[in-house]
């Protein structure tokens, strides 16, 4: 699962959740149990997240550590310029 249908589903579950919360008087204790059971869910679901997260960050700063090793060497010179390489 990619972290984009992750955010979506969290945001639909969340939704789902407050349309039930008027309903919460008729609730079985069968209802409750598998709400209990969805609510052990949110660890799982929470670390993966983080993951997702963790990894993205540590994706951005390689890329930008990259990104400064190449304009160390792909400095912008003067077009009009001359280098003069001296033999000693």
């Amino acid at each position: 699962m990619e972290e984009e249908e992750l955010v979506i589903f969290v945001d639909r579950r969340q939704e789902i959740v407050h349309a039930m919360e008027k309903y919460r008087a008729y609730l079985t204790e069968e209802d409750k149990q598998e709400i209990g059971f969805i609510l052990d869910m949110d660890g799982p679901i929470l670390k993966r997240m983080n993951k997702l997260k963790d990894e993205a960050g540590s994706w951005m700063e390689k890329k930008g550590n990259i990104r400064i090793q190449q304009n160390a060497y792909q400095r912008v010179y003067s077009v009009d310029s001359l280098f003069i390489d001296h033999r000693k």
